[in-house]
């Protein structure tokens, strides 16, 4: 199976910090990866650097066998999905799931067909001439996966993408959204800090903290065996008993 991503030593230094140190993993073609931790544990900062809104103090970035170095954004052939959605509110739906096709040079008679098979794809038929601000958190944010994933990016990033929603949305979305995934085959990498939808959404999860991977391993992996004491509490809950070998 091909490498899709291929992030190899990175090294990010904001000032005195290490945001990254170091790190090193893979993704094949066709699998969900979720990079988990708390806040500051440096998975967001790996998101933007495979993206390319931050450059590698040290390490090399591949996406499809090809270095990013240099490359710009809009070079990557790479689909983010935001937290807060960032779709246009003055645009349409048809509009904002269009926006990427027209700015890729899609034939504009094209277009109307590949919206629709995404609206199909994200349940949201009847919704094209709806505009954002009139939409629910949920509907929202299909709406932005939606307009990422049909211009079929080799590698699609997702931001916290359910952070946004109440907790009930959140279960119910996340379901759906590893259904889609899985429907498209797309090769996608999850930043999230929480624990249950890393769980879910992944074949494989990358535990971090401080900069650095304290874990790698499918979700089972990490929950039945985790290496380190960071892992077991960050997890769950563990039964620990202090001795001395």
């Amino acid at each position: 199976m091909d490498r899709i991503v291929e992030f190899h030593d990175v090294v990010k230094r904001f000032g005195d910090t290490l945001a990254v140190g170091g790190v090193t993993f893979s993704v094949k073609s066709g699998e969900t990866v979720s990079l988990l931790g708390p806040s500051g544990c440096g998975k967001t900062t790996t998101l933007r650097l495979i993206s390319g809104f931050e450059e590698p103090d040290a390490g090399t970035i591949k996406i499809a066998g090809e270095s990013m170095k240099g490359k710009r954004p809009y070079e990557r052939n790479v689909g983010l999905l935001f937290q807060h959605y960032a779709l246009f509110p003055h645009m349409t739906v048809a509009e904002n799931i269009g926006y990427g096709l027209k700015y890729r040079g899609w034939p504009k008679r094209e277009i109307p067909a590949r919206v629709a098979e995404m609206l199909r794809l994200v349940q949201l038929q009847g919704f094209e001439r709806r505009r954002p601000p009139t939409m629910s958190g949920g509907q929202q944010q299909r709406v932005a996966l939606a307009r990422v994933l049909a211009t079929s990016p080799k590698l699609v990033l997702l931001d916290e993408p359910l952070s946004a929603l109440d907790a009930k949305l959140r279960e119910e979305l996340r379901l759906e959204l590893k259904h889609i995934l899985s429907t498209v085959g797309s090769t996608t990498i999850v930043v999230t800090h929480d624990q249950d939808e890393a769980m879910s959404l992944a074949d494989r999860v990358i535990v971090m903290n401080r900069g650095r991977i304290e874990q790698e391993g499918t979700p089972d992996e990490i929950y039945a065996q985790p290496r380190t004491s960071f892992v077991a509490g960050f997890i769950g809950r563990a039964n620990w008993f202090c001795g001395r070998l």
